[in-house]
């Protein structure tokens, strides 16, 4: 699931159904952030949650793990927060 989502991250299309799922101005942050770290969309998310993998401390695993368990869609879950998390940094 959250993994399968991870490596499908390179793919606009994937992004793109990603970012339709997110409040509006939170997709206009992500594009923004991605414009000035001159990247595609595509690319600065699968970037941005790639990095949060590997560098996000147990604090914020632990609070990745509660939203995941409290979803009906793990995968979709943590990649919408982790997303939220990397903009609102």
């Amino acid at each position: 699931m959250l993994g399968d989502l991870i490596a499908a991250m390179d793919q606009p299309e994937v992004v793109a159904d990603v970012l339709s799922t997110l409040d509006p101005e939170l997709a206009v942050k992500i594009a923004e952030r991605a414009a000035q770290a001159s990247m595609s969309v595509a690319d600065f998310s699968a970037g941005a949650v790639r990095a949060f993998l590997d560098e996000a401390d147990d604090d914020l695993w632990f609070q990745l793990l509660t939203v995941i368990r409290k979803s009906e869609d793990p995968g979709l879950s943590a990649v919408q927060t982790i997303l939220r998390w990397v903009v609102d940094a």
